[in-house]
């Protein structure tokens, strides 16, 4: 679309009777994938230790990673609706067989991980689609406010979906979280029935060359600008999966356990609202490379002080609060920049070609963090994942120009 009007207030995209239906099924959507987010890693957490929750986070974002297969499917489609109520009830089918298996105490480490593999495939149809989304409904000087506050919202509905999650798992067992998640997706999938987001007219390369000219695109470009961007990104993705790990670990160890991780993770998702918003409104889209960077370095402190504060149990809620506002930048960041910066037929593949760096490195770091818990403390690990951010934000900025120059 053009891009010759200014950003819009929030209320006006709103009010965007073609944005509307898109991010209320969104909302609907992200508040399910909270009550998930939270259930199941403290359920493997609680069924095999720090191990089977880096099991379980491995196979789900190893899964992720590969959603790059979907992108050629993704941009093809005529208009993303169908793709989304699909994707939704997908999730949802899958979400309720996994609660039964739950309720009738039959579930292992192994179903747990035979079951959230399948889920992760759907989904990965769906985040494409979402991904997609935005550069059909608004134009792309509304793009980081639009994603800001499907971030901010969200957020503030996966507050709930944290709470809910949380509570569920703690008076009925993690299957009531998993049925509330079934029941959010399918309530996601009506919702969906409203969207209209067509591609542009035009003819369409056949899906083999559609894959290729989706990577040739990727790779390609004075510096392989995206390629350089992705790569910086894989190294915090590396590391990305700390604050919930850590999360999980300090408050299994404690005799209020529940208490404390559903406040905890509370406070994370409300940091991530703040923080959203404070990115939509700010709209650095010339200084996404900065922002990036300075997000990098504040987590690292940010990171290491809620670690220290956790022996002080629920009044560590604010120092996670500000792990939640920074964490959040850098999805939000990325995901403006491919979205703003790329042809519109080709941004679901490029979001998804990224994410095979995103989601590996999330996935490997995640099970390389989770043995490390093992036998590592948690402040040690944290002043670790420290070092790594400050890397991020310094040695890549400085190492790849077009990590400098990020914007659009």
């Amino acid at each position: 679309m053009a891009d010759a009007a200014p950003p819009r207030s929030y209320r006006a995209l709103l009010t965007d009777r073609r944005f509307l239906p898109f991010f209320l099924a969104e909302s609907a959507g992200s508040t399910g994938y909270a009550v998930y987010a939270v259930t199941v890693p403290w359920l493997a957490d609680q069924i095999g230790g720090p191990r089977a929750l880096g099991l379980a986070l491995l196979v789900e974002f190893g899964v992720y990673s590969l959603s790059f297969l979907a992108g050629p499917f993704i941009d093809r489609v005529r208009n993303l609706r169908g793709i989304l109520v699909l994707g939704y009830l997908g999730q949802a089918g899958l979400a309720a067989l996994l609660g039964l298996v739950a309720a009738g105490g039959h579930l292992t480490v192994l179903s747990l991980l035979a079951l959230v593999l399948p889920l992760s495939a759907v989904w990965d149809f769906t985040w494409t689609a979402q991904n997609a989304a935005p550069p059909r409904l608004v134009p792309a000087s509304d793009l980081l406010r639009a994603n800001g506050i499907i971030g901010a919202v969200s957020g503030g509905n996966q507050v709930a979906g944290y709470a809910a999650g949380a509570g569920l798992v703690l008076f009925v067992g993690p299957a009531g979280g998993m049925f509330l998640y079934a029941g959010l997706n399918l309530l996601a999938a009506g919702l969906s029935l409203g969207v209209l987001a067509p591609r542009l007219p035009g003819l369409l390369p056949g899906l083999r060359a559609s894959f290729r000219e989706g990577w040739t695109y990727f790779l390609g470009g004075p510096g392989r600008p995206l390629l350089q961007i992705s790569a910086m990104g894989a190294v915090q993705s590396f590391v990305s999966a700390a604050p919930v790990l850590l999360l999980t670990v300090l408050a299994a160890a404690r005799p209020d356990g529940v208490a404390i991780y559903a406040v905890t993770f509370t406070a994370f998702a409300l940091g991530g609202v703040a923080g959203s918003l404070a990115v939509g409104e700010w709209a650095p889209r010339r200084r996404l490379g900065r922002v990036f960077a300075v997000a990098a370095l504040a987590e690292a402190g940010l990171l290491v002080a809620a670690v220290l504060a956790a022996p002080l149990g629920l009044l560590a809620a604010p120092a996670w609060a500000g792990v939640g506002a920074v964490d959040v930048t850098f999805y939000t960041v990325l995901l403006a920049y491919y979205q703003g910066s790329s042809p519109p037929d080709l941004i679901g593949r490029t979001a998804a070609n990224a994410y095979l760096f995103r989601g590996t490195a999330r996935a490997l770091g995640s099970l390389a963090l989770a043995g490390l818990l093992v036998s590592v403390a948690p402040v040690p690990l944290a002043v670790g994942v420290a070092v790594a951010l400050v890397a991020v934000g310094t040695v890549g900025p400085w190492a790849l120009p077009a990590a400098r120059r990020m914007g659009f």
